[in-house]
């Protein structure tokens, strides 16, 4: 998540908050002053426009301490910002800082244009401000690389309160059986049996490994995963079993059996925003996207249910880390510049100004959950909260996207509907496609 799959994103555009601008190239910000033999300019880069207002807000206050430091600004979409990083980076011609998803980042890393962080940087990386799976993350072969900026996931169920007290559903279902019952509830059909509103927004299709990624918050829940690690450090798949098959039975059985989603409607924020869906599972961007689209929307957030009464609640974390440069000419200011950026002041103002919930464990929510309470379970999780990442291997973002393309021609087809056992042949090609890249890529060992 070696060589990027063309049909990846890492995760979709976001929606902003209001306060960020347009996206498009971003220049400079000059800060005038006299120049002077410490005058550093720092040159930043990212795949999200709606992070440069926070960039520059940031930075013009890094500026009141640090007055010869300067700043420029790239920002363009996510697929051309890794394709730009990709070619300069190498080349010593790229900025000296910059945010980029682990696809990207992995390989640098192999290709050592990212150092380990200096001891500082380690130490405040691992200071408490951050919990030990997001610590985890940032570390490869006992080094640790960049600091988390914002996470990617932490998706969790978005739900309609007024079509709730509508159909009569007191609560939000907090198991995967009674969000079934619930979805069939709330799923709403003309005359003709058309569809017209869905139950639940399900990932059914879409580019690459986004549908695989929303296909493990039912195969953790059910107590699978795609990959397991070895004790040896080797990887196999892990959902050739019952947990996997569990999984694509429940997506199978919400389209076919109990059509509570359907591939034709409306999906995904959008759909939630629209009131054309009940319930969606997904991360907090949505919440800027309500604001933005239906700001009177009556709606509350939840964790994605567990599989069972007795299962844990599970969580994706998908840190999004920032780097300096291993080729920069000016390492200790860019190390000073993301100290300041990563601060707890600074991460409060993350989320407020942009809808990315930042990966600081120890800030205080409180002015942003005043405003906006639907943030609370993004921001402080149930303690209780089993959590799971994305392998860092370079087969990963192709182990994810072939699994993709595999689950979109599962779920419609007629031939899985009430037939366990061909849901259990599917799920074993799957897994032996799974096992055969861990192979191709030298990754593959099950002792």
């Amino acid at each position: 998540m070696a060589t990027r799959n063309p049909g990846r994103t890492a995760f979709p555009r976001r929606a902003v908050l209001k306060l960020a601008a347009g996206g498009g190239i971003a220049g400079a910000l000059v800060l005038p002053r006299r120049a002077t033999a410490a005058d550093v300019t720092l040159d930043i880069w990212t795949g999200y426009p709606e992070l440069v207002p926070y960039y520059q807000s940031v930075a013009a206050d890094y500026a009141k301490t640090n007055p010869g430091t300067k700043f420029t600004f790239f920002s363009t979409s996510l697929r051309e910002a890794e394709q730009k990083l990709s070619a300069a980076v190498p080349t010593g011609t790229g900025p000296d800082i910059y945010d980029i998803g682990t696809n990207i980042s992995v390989n640098f890393i192999d290709n050592g244009l990212i150092d380990p962080n200096p001891p500082e940087i380690d130490g405040y990386l691992k200071g408490g401000g951050w919990n030990r799976f997001v610590v985890d993350f940032c570390t490869i072969g006992g080094k640790t690389y960049g600091l988390p900026l914002l996470e990617g996931s932490k998706a969790s169920m978005f739900y309609n309160k007024a079509y709730f007290h509508e159909a009569g559903i007191a609560d939000p279902p907090a198991t995967m059986a009674d969000l079934v019952a619930a979805a069939q509830k709330l799923v709403k059909f003309d005359a003709s049996g058309k569809m017209t509103r869905s139950g639940i927004s399900l990932r059914l299709s879409g580019q690459g490994s986004g549908v695989g990624e929303k296909f493990r918050y039912v195969l953790e829940a059910a107590g699978g995963s795609v990959i397991a690690r070895t004790p040896s450090g080797k990887y196999h798949n892990n959902y050739d079993n019952d947990a996997g098959r569990s999984a694509l039975q429940f997506y199978v059985d919400a389209v076919q059996k109990y059509k509570i989603d359907d591939p034709k409607v409306q999906h995904d924020a959008a759909a939630f925003a629209a009131g054309a869906t009940a319930i969606l599972w997904r991360e907090a961007w949505v919440i800027g996207e309500i604001q933005e689209k239906n700001p009177k929307l009556e709606y509350g957030v939840v964790p994605i249910p567990k599989w069972n009464a007795t299962s844990p609640y599970k969580m994706l974390l998908q840190p999004w880390n920032i780097y300096v440069n291993g080729k920069s000419s000016k390492k200790d200011a860019a190390w000073g510049f993301l100290k300041f950026l990563t601060n707890q002041e600074n991460s409060l103002r993350l989320t407020s100004m942009t809808g990315w919930v930042s990966e600081r464990q120890d800030v205080n929510w409180k002015p942003l959950l005043d405003k906006t309470p639907q943030f609370e379970v993004f921001v402080t999780p149930p303690k209780d909260m089993d959590y799971y990442v994305e392998p860092i291997l370079t087969a990963w973002d192709e182990i994810e996207s072939k699994l993709a393309d595999r689950l979109v021609a599962a779920y419609p087809d007629p031939s899985l509907n009430g037939n366990p056992a061909k849901v259990a042949a599917s799920v074993k090609q799957m897994a032996a496609e799974t096992d055969s890249l861990l192979k191709e890529a030298g990754f593959y060992g099950t002792t």
